[in-house]
């Protein structure tokens, strides 16, 4: 299980190198590389999930590392794209009003949990980032045919982007409507009960904390047990609210 629970998060780390030197990569290499990175790290996103549910590996150390490796990689693809188009400030606007809805939903307790059109915006985004960044560097791609690439150059390149762009654009206005509908429209309201009376919790020994840290963050088992307690299912939801 422990190789399991190593090959699941190493793929979930790949994302996070991919952010890190996404930026150089195509200030070196140019929109080529840079795409194809971001394929492999958008599959990475898709495998270590499935492979953590058929494993049962998954952790809170996974599903809180997940969720920050994807935004971080969203971010600064955006960024790339930003440099490559201005259309792409729609959606990085888009992006962010997303992400305030999705804060606002957790704050009055409403489900934050991706619905079926945020998940599919995830896929269409990534779709539509990797297919601009090989436009963008279209005379260094040599799968594409010589009459295909003078077709695309003839084209003015700012239409050419935005017409890629559309489709993430139509996703993430779906995905925010989506969203603030759920506001509107609550299907399941979680209702917190606090009881007056104090309750002292057990001291524990340096120990048995460090102990139980390391279940909380590292053991599959835990996680499988306590994933929906109170406190623990809302640091896993936290985790996944700006998808």
């Amino acid at each position: 299980m422990k190789t399991k629970l190593i090959i699941v998060n190493f793929l979930t780390l790949i994302r996070i190198i991919g952010t890190i030197v996404l930026i150089p990569l195509y200030n070196v290499f140019g929109g080529k590389i840079v795409g194809i990175t971001s394929l492999i790290c958008y599959l990475t996103d898709s495998v270590d999930g499935i492979l953590a549910r058929n494993w049962k590996v998954s952790t809170f150390f996974g599903a809180i590392f997940d969720g920050i490796a994807d935004k971080l990689f969203t971010i600064v693809n955006f960024i790339i794209l930003y440099l490559i188009t201005p259309y792409a400030l729609i959606p990085i606007i888009i992006e962010v009003l997303i992400v305030l809805v999705q804060a606002f939903k957790f704050s009055r307790n409403l489900n934050v949990q991706s619905n079926i059109i945020g998940k599919s915006k995830v896929w269409v985004l990534a779709i539509s980032v990797v297919l601009t960044f090989f436009i963008s560097d279209i005379n260094n791609i040599n799968i594409v045919s010589l009459e295909i690439k003078n077709w695309i150059l003839n084209i003015s390149s700012s239409n050419l982007y935005l017409w890629f762009l559309i489709p993430t654009i139509i996703m993430e206005l779906l995905t925010l409507f989506s969203y603030m509908f759920e506001i509107c429209f609550p299907k399941n309201i979680e209702i917190i009960t606090t009881k007056k009376e104090k309750i002292k919790s057990p001291k524990l020994t340096y120990e048995e904390k460090k102990e139980y840290f390391k279940n909380v963050v590292f053991n599959p088992e835990f996680y499988e047990k306590h994933k929906d307690d109170t406190n623990l299912r809302d640091l896993r939801k936290l985790s996944k609210k700006s998808r």
